[in-house]
């Protein structure tokens, strides 16, 4: 008796890639390889607006497949299994040895960083950090972070690590870089047991610590001292949400309480950690779903389910309540208009940040103002990976629950920010705040990866998840440049004031032209400039220091006043 044909289906052999769906590689090819040598074309041609623009519409194709193939039309006549074959052929063997890999990478991707100096607001930060604790510390907890017009974040944690630092790193700037990649290298950590406590396969949970890892979006970051508040934000809510995953699938109370504590140390070092919450809801009624039976009347929740969740709410309403009682409103940036905060101004180009320009520059972060295209080559077929991995990856029920949480979590991170993203960043100016949702663009690559190229031999698994890190690691390398240069400048401007004015006489104000203060998208003196001076004449304060931006605003020639030209 001939088999039918879901038997023949079933006996065939699996393969790497999908082939039962011609039609899908035929629409990849087609939107993928057209699009990527536009890319190709824009990067030689040097316009970073268009640049920019086409990585854009690459990620909205991106997320838009994403999004359909999660919608029931388009699988509801395909029962979607919760596993795939090779998932349940034979247990993986979950080794250190792929976690050991990940940090080595995320290390040597980073390491040239070590080295980098001081830039922009890491001059005030040091200028502050080094009074007294009474002086520089005390008033973050009690009053927040003060702009010289009134007290906008509350960030004590983030300064309390600065001030640590200081008393250990004092003026020695590879310090502060080293403590960065230790942070960083945390996360990945972070990333890899959250993968784990999803229940990902093995090289899913490598593949996205890999790719969290060297991530190009992230270089501003890591590379910056001045965003240790992102950087610990991230660290402390990735592992919230680690602990809050092994709750829902242990039951262990000292994973709960972990959790709680976790997230009130994120929230204690930067605000955007206040969307932990949605995503500790989304962990118990998305990504950890039961499904009930059609037939049943009854919940599935019993009451001692729900009052875990409570603590999820009340806790973040302590926390916020907190931060309203200490800078008296929500906080943040302000409008000079209306005086009212510029978190409050959600709007048009709010909601097209949060959909659009956010989630495309996190996952394609490249700085299109860089002068080498090949890093921009390497990101053109990183972009033609990617596209071709959304229409390939396979669909189970617990991949369409991770994807769909990603996703929340890559749009809900950028909307603490939201007033960034109301136009594209084609320079990453902002990339900073990018760094926790850059998590979710991560497992969802590594949830693709796992989906597309899922046979039980994992050479071809492994084969790929090594030519997508490789690609974004030299793109992470394209986007250090600008870093890179921005150091030089920094150096270049310390040797400068040393060689000209050796032993400035006391009290004197120096007016300085042709000083950058953005370089490539990297900010090397939008602030700091008179605090760098002083760097430069150990903390001299009777040093000031007035930007000059044309030679023929020159100050009078006198004892108190001295003109510089910055070459």
């Amino acid at each position: 008796m001939p088999a039918s044909p879901a038997a023949e289906r079933s006996a065939a052999p699996h393969s790497g890639l999908r082939t039962s769906v011609p039609r899908e590689v035929v629409l990849a090819c087609c939107i993928a390889a057209p699009l990527c040598l536009l890319v190709c074309h824009s990067a030689i041609a040097g316009d970073p607006w268009v640049l920019s623009s086409l990585f854009q519409y690459l990620a909205i194709i991106f997320f838009a497949v994403l999004i359909l193939r999660l919608l029931p039309p388009f699988h509801q006549h395909d029962p979607l299994p919760e596993y795939t074959q090779a998932e349940c052929a034979q247990p993986e063997r979950a080794g250190p040895a792929g976690l050991l890999i990940a940090l080595a990478v995320g290390t040597l991707a980073y390491a040239r960083t070590v080295t980098f100096f001081f830039i922009s607001d890491d001059f005030e930060h040091l200028a502050v950090l080094r009074q007294p604790f009474t002086v520089s510390l005390w008033p973050q907890f009690t009053r927040g972070q003060f702009d010289g017009h009134t007290y906008i974040f509350y960030r004590p944690l983030g300064f309390a690590s600065l001030f640590l630092e200081y008393r250990l790193w004092h003026n020695w700037a590879p310090g502060y870089h080293l403590t960065s990649l230790v942070l960083h290298l945390l996360a990945v950590a972070g990333v890899y047991y959250f993968c784990k406590q999803l229940a990902l396969s093995h090289r899913s949970c490598v593949a996205a610590a890999l790719v969290f890892a060297v991530l190009p979006v992230n270089v501003q970051a890591l590379t910056w001292s001045a965003c240790r508040f992102d950087q610990l934000a991230t660290t402390f809510g990735i592992w919230s949400l680690v602990s809050a995953a092994g709750f829902r699938r242990t039951g262990r109370k000292a994973f709960y309480w972990m959790g709680l504590l976790l997230f009130v140390l994120a929230v204690l070092s930067k605000e955007n950690a206040y969307v932990i919450p949605l995503l500790w809801l989304a962990l118990e009624f998305l990504t950890f779903a039961p499904q009930p039976e059609p037939s049943a009347n009854r919940s599935y929740r019993s009451p001692g389910v729900w009052a875990p969740l409570l603590g999820y709410i009340l806790v973040p309403l302590l926390m916020w309540a907190l931060r309203i009682r200490i800078l008296g409103g929500i906080g943040g940036y302000y409008l000079t208009q209306d005086g009212t905060p510029v978190a409050k101004h959600f709007g048009r180009a709010s909601v097209t940040g949060i959909l659009v320009h956010a989630p495309a520059e996190t996952l394609f972060g490249y700085n299109c103002l860089q002068s080498h295209r090949w890093g921009l080559i390497a990101a053109a077929v990183t972009a033609a990976i990617f596209l071709t991995l959304c229409f390939f990856a396979k669909t189970t029920r617990k991949s369409t629950r991770i994807v769909g949480f990603c996703l929340l979590w890559l749009f809900a991170a950028a909307a603490p920010a939201h007033f960034y993203f109301g136009q594209r960043d084609p320079a990453l100016f902002y990339s900073r705040t990018l760094y926790f949702g850059s998590i979710a663009a991560a497992i969802l690559i590594g949830t693709l990866l796992g989906q597309t190229f899922r046979s039980p031999d994992p050479k071809t698994h492994r084969l790929w998840t090594f030519a997508v890190v490789l690609l974004l690691a030299v793109s992470l390398q394209h986007n250090l440049e600008a870093w890179r240069r921005a150091d030089r400048v920094s150096r270049e401007f310390q040797a400068f004031l040393l060689e000209r004015l050796p032993d400035p006489p006391p009290n004197l104000t120096l007016h300085i032209g042709g000083v950058p203060t953005i370089l490539e998208g990297v900010p090397v003196f939008t602030t700091g400039l008179e605090n760098a001076a002083r760097f430069a004449y150990s903390w001299r304060t009777d040093i000031y220091v007035r930007h000059t931006e044309y030679e023929n605003h020159r100050p009078p020639a006198d004892a108190a006043n001295r003109y510089l030209l910055f070459r």
